[in-house]
């Protein structure tokens, strides 16, 4: 699953779909009082709205409720009304199998839209590679969430995360198993943060994860992080597998920054403190004494 699945909100898809089930039987009642009025014989064509209204909505689950809804309608108003002839009968029901028919091809049709434009969004929101957020989406969700901690408090960390000696990889394995990596640590990442939280591919090999959260919450997933890399490889060439280690900057918003570009500065110098002093450990910027911005490493 990428990362464009993950932040649909559930309460708001909740409520979206009421406000549909309830607009769709609302137009059901309706429609069923006006053909009820008037008899079936020449206004039951109208049910044609609510079955495109119920599989633009539901797809072929809205087809067959609205289908069987009509059906139940025909039932009960010559249950009451006149006895009907064989005919009426024969028209009806043929008249509801038709409905069904084409109420089935629309929501097909209507389910294969949707998943197209999905598949589009994510397009555009994802990184075609590793299938993790890309820059620009991510840069977007950073500044939607400092603002959000602006306005309502709390606390978000950044984990800024760089493939160790990646180049050198490249150069000995090759391109293509350079990028076999980034796709298999794309999808260990994904599968490692929560649903709350954001992961992209920050460019290149370098990788980002904001939570909510202190630096004690971001330094133990960055461990988990720094920890499964090293057991990643891939096939190279003569039969052997190769993998690498991760470096990792740990920065807090607002404890280490004001504002969203010191907070990515902030886990930048912290990630180049890891890099400086090893690599493959996790380094937690500590804030500012005086003047002066102190990462502190705590991996060894």
């Amino acid at each position: 699953m990428t990362q464009a699945t993950h932040h649909a909100n559930p309460s708001v898809d909740g409520r979206v779909l009421v406000r549909r089930a309830v607009a769709l039987l609302a137009v059901l009642i309706l429609v069923s009082l006006l053909v009820a009025l008037s008899g079936p014989g020449y206004l039951w064509p109208l049910f044609l709205f609510p079955l495109v209204l119920g599989a633009v909505f539901f797809f072929e689950l809205g087809a067959l409720a609205v289908t069987g809804w009509l059906g139940n309608f025909f039932v009960l108003y010559y249950s009451f009304a006149a006895a009907a002839s064989p005919e009426v009968v024969r028209q009806s029901l043929l008249g509801t199998a038709l409905f069904l028919a084409a109420g089935l091809l629309l929501g097909r049709v209507q389910r294969r839209h949707r998943d197209t434009q999905r598949e589009l969004a994510a397009s555009t929101l994802c990184d075609r590679l590793t299938g993790l957020y890309n820059y620009g989406t991510f840069i977007d969700y950073l500044h939607n969430e400092v603002t959000k901690v602006d306005r309502y408090g709390g606390e978000l960390t950044l984990l800024m995360l760089d493939l160790d000696n990646f180049k050198q990889f490249n150069d000995r394995y090759g391109h293509e198993a350079g990028n076999e990596l980034l796709r298999r640590l794309g999808a260990t990442i994904g599968s490692l943060v929560r649903e709350a939280d954001v992961a992209a591919r920050y460019g290149g090999e370098e990788f980002a994860v904001l939570i909510r959260g202190d630096e004690t919450h971001g330094y133990e997933l960055a461990e988990r992080l720094r920890r499964v890399v090293r057991t990643v490889a891939v096939d190279v060439r003569g039969g052997e597998r190769a993998g690498t280690t991760l470096s990792a900057g740990v920065a807090t918003y607002p404890a280490a920054a004001t504002d969203q570009s010191e907070l990515l500065e902030a886990a930048d110098a912290a990630l180049y403190e890891s890099k400086r002093r090893g690599r493959d450990r996790v380094t937690i910027f500590m804030g500012v004494a005086g003047e002066q911005k102190v990462p502190a490493s705590l991996s060894a």
